[in-house]
């Protein structure tokens, strides 16, 4: 039987598809209709008027119904309600992304029967009083995307037979060198055609360490008056703009905003840098700077590490260390042979270990192996 036919319903507590969970959301979403499964999605509420400018085109073209509850941490009767007459349609896997969305699901399932509820936890913040919810005999199985998030989840008390790693995937027709893009978007952002550049892909919140990376880039301005650095993320930049004024890096810094073709973002610039000090499972823009074949540099932070083995797929750094951020980027700038390297094979092992297609397969086995311990047909 397998997922033909199945109903499933995959929900997040993101408003529109733009980074992280909301991304590998719809990757699975891909690969379920393609399985033959019957797929609808829940939203969080707020801009569903404009659900081709949030990016949720591609669920719409898959022939996905999109529902929009409100799924943050005050659920008030009426959405507990929605949700529950939602699920009472009948579907035969739920699929949770965020803890919110977790939430809401677990309040409106008493009573109904659901063969399979699975959340999928991309960050590895500890978890405090919301770690009771994960302990649930309701929710079957819990997808982390580290080995670093399973052991936070295990630290407080999540049984370990619950959790299984599964790590993100890169969509590889998206995520590929795209020289062809270069010189384009170079003039759109206003870099110079000689210009090496350094992207930094995050929204511009605390824990991304857009601060450290900024005392970096100063600290490498007179030595490189040619490294540019592009923000591409959503947020406010005021802030850091001021901070980049101050420091006397601001005439090499652009603030792109939040991009949808960061394909061709990566294909204006030379490398990509992470300098996140906190609540990263596994950096996917990682995953999509090494598909479209740019040395990386990554903080030790989170499960980064699994994924960038410091010296043959990548740089890696001390969090909260702008002077090692440093030098990670001024080695690169002196050493063509490594930058090339580095990139060749942090594209070769992105292409082998973490493509969609696997991804999806490992996640398919989960819900199989759900349905099998119930001693259900699956």
């Amino acid at each position: 039987m397998g997922l033909a036919g199945k109903r499933v319903l995959l929900t997040t507590s993101h408003r529109n598809i733009g980074s992280g969970g909301s991304i590998q959301l719809l990757l699975l979403a891909r690969a379920l209709v393609a399985a033959g499964a019957h797929v609808e999605a829940v939203f969080c509420a707020g801009l569903e008027d404009q659900p081709q400018r949030n990016g949720l085109a591609p669920l719409i073209e898959l022939g996905v119904p999109i529902h929009f509850l409100r799924t943050n941490r005050w659920y008030s009767p009426a959405q507990i309600r929605r949700m529950r007459g939602l699920l009472r349609t009948g579907f035969d896997i739920v699929h949770t992304h965020k803890g919110g969305d977790l939430s809401l699901a677990l309040l409106a399932l008493p009573g109904l029967a659901l063969p399979c509820l699975v959340n999928t936890r991309g960050v590895n913040f500890r978890l405090g009083a919301n770690r009771y919810k994960y302990r649930l005999r309701r929710l079957d199985k819990i997808i982390v995307v580290s080995r670093d998030s399973q052991r936070a989840m295990i630290e407080v008390g999540v049984p370990a037979e619950k959790i299984v790693v599964i790590y993100g995937g890169v969509d590889g027709e998206r995520f590929r060198p795209r020289p062809e893009d270069r010189a384009a978007l170079r003039t759109e952002l206003g870099l110079p055609a000689d210009a090496v550049v350094s992207v930094v892909a995050a929204n511009l919140v605390q824990q991304k360490g857009h601060e450290d990376y900024l005392a970096a880039a100063a600290a490498l301005r007179t030595a490189h008056p040619e490294l540019w650095h592009v923000f591409a993320g959503a947020g406010e930049a005021s802030p850091l703009r001021e901070l980049a004024t101050k420091l006397g890096a601001a005439d090499r810094v652009i603030f792109a905003g939040f991009r949808r073709d960061m394909e061709r973002v990566y294909a204006a610039s030379d490398l990509s840098v992470v300098a996140s000090f906190a609540g990263e499972g596994v950096s996917g823009v990682l995953r999509e700077a090494m598909a479209c074949g740019l040395p990386v540099i990554t903080t030790a932070v989170g499960g980064n590490t699994e994924l960038v083995r410091d010296g043959e797929l990548g740089l890696v750094v001390p969090p909260r260390n702008p002077e090692a951020l440093a030098a990670a980027i001024g080695r690169l700038l002196a050493d063509p042979a490594l930058t090339r390297r580095l990139a060749e094979a942090g594209r070769a092992e992105v292409l082998a270990r973490y493509s969609t297609a696997a991804r999806a397969a490992h996640i398919f086995a989960v819900y199989e192996s759900v349905f099998r311990d119930k001693g259900l047909a699956f």
